[in-house]
């Protein structure tokens, strides 16, 4: 029969407490990750700024999603990344706060990373 002392049982509580609580974020994800289609990734990223009470500057979403901003286009190829910056409004008012869009062409679909900064 092994003791253990109760500060180290007592530690080893509190980071399986903390390692629950980093599961429960890790599983409540703000958007879907994995899409079929550039489309369905960018709409998500969409639903998300709007879930968090932004709106989206429509002229910036045209130019830099649509016309593929700086990129020659938006959907990226197997294996590459596109990135796109587009700016948010509240209220139609124009906010420091941006949409980063980070879309990963897979094999079979697109990864989509999207915050707000």
């Amino acid at each position: 029969m092994v003791i253990v002392p109760k500060e180290k049982n007592q530690h080893t509580q509190k980071l399986g407490h903390n390692m629950i609580k980093l599961k429960q974020l890790l599983n409540e994800s703000d958007y879907k990750i994995y899409h079929k289609s550039f489309t369905a990734a960018s709409e998500e990223a969409r639903k998300l700024a709007e879930k968090r009470g932004f709106e989206i500057d429509e002229d910036d979403w045209q130019s830099q999603i649509v016309m593929g901003g700086r990129n020659k286009r938006s959907r990226p190829s197997e294996g590459k990344t596109t990135e796109f910056t587009v700016r948010l409004l509240k209220g139609g008012k124009p906010q420091r706060k941006s949409l980063q869009i980070q879309v990963y062409g897979m094999k079979k679909g697109y990864e989509l990373n999207a915050y707000i900064n």
